[in-house]
């Protein structure tokens, strides 16, 4: 599960004033509301995100809405305990209740739940974890030299798009679907990190190159043109599934190589910053 909090808006215009129309909301409906801002920005990632946090707070009240005026500490102790007794991991119960909160601030800012505090006492906090899954060198080889001539494209697909991560220096795969043949210049692959705004350049390497002319197609500049979609909320979609199926993928080639533990993108990442930081490129092709 993503480790990271919501970044939800700041509240806007359109929530002052507001007087009788949000007289009566309740915090399920205040919270659907800000799922439906997130969706209204085009950030429909972290709209279905807060969706699933929401709808687990919905299972344990076991009705579908609960007041502002009683949103109180004992309800938030108890759900606390509660998830706890889902036997989920201390950083997925933090992720539940810090989205929470968050929600909780704006309604405060909005004027729709008092300024007190339910969520205090509770330490919320993500902890690093001291070990994370990553491939070393001779098991990246091991991936790349598979035989897949009898598995379906996707499982191939899957393949290749991990080893372009790790190839990559670790691309997160939101980056790797926007790269088009602008981004290959002069020997060097440069984009800007969709998160951090952040620009980053990497040798271009012929195994690169390899990958992407598996995919290539006429009438289109993206290396890899899965996203097809022209408004942004399909666009999502179509990305959320590729990047659900990658991972099955995935998780299937992590059995066949008897890894001992799930194979997905994340794992990708880490293979690099963790394991093969310290060597270049070209020794893993």
């Amino acid at each position: 599960m993503q480790t990271a909090i919501i970044t939800l808006s700041p509240p806007g215009d359109s929530w002052r004033g507001a007087g009788e129309e949000l007289e009566g909301f309740g915090f399920i409906a205040y919270a659907n509301s800000r799922v439906e801002k997130l969706r209204d920005e085009g950030r429909y990632d972290a709209a279905n995100k807060l969706k699933m946090y929401i709808r687990r707070f919905i299972a344990y009240l076991g009705k579908n809405e609960v007041p502002f005026k009683d949103f109180d500490a004992l309800l938030i102790r108890n759900y606390h305990t509660w998830l706890k007794n889902q036997e989920l991991g201390r950083n997925t119960i933090s992720l539940y209740i810090r989205n929470l909160k968050r929600v909780y601030r704006l309604a405060v800012d909005d004027g729709l739940a008092a300024d007190s505090n339910p969520f205090e006492g509770m330490d919320v906090s993500y902890r690093v974890k001291k070990d994370r899954n990553g491939l070393t060198l001779d098991e990246v080889k091991r991936l790349r030299d598979l035989d897949l001539s009898g598995e379906p494209q996707q499982v191939v697909f899957a393949r290749d798009i991990f080893l372009f991560t790790v190839y990559t220096k670790g691309m997160r795969s939101d980056d790797i679907f926007r790269l088009t043949r602008k981004n290959i210049k002069n020997g060097h692959l440069t984009y800007c990190q969709h998160i951090t705004g952040k620009e980053i350049s990497i040798p271009w390497e012929q195994a690169l190159q390899e990958i992407a002319d598996r995919y290539k197609q006429e009438g289109t500049t993206r290396l890899f043109p899965v996203i097809t979609a022209k408004s942004p909320r399909e666009q999502w979609r179509q990305y959320d599934g590729i990047l659900h199926r990658i991972n099955y993928s995935l998780k299937k080639l992590g059995e066949m190589m008897e890894l001992g533990y799930p194979l997905n993108l994340t794992v990708a990442r880490h293979s690099w910053q963790n394991m093969v930081k310290g060597i270049r490129i070209s020794d893993i092709l």
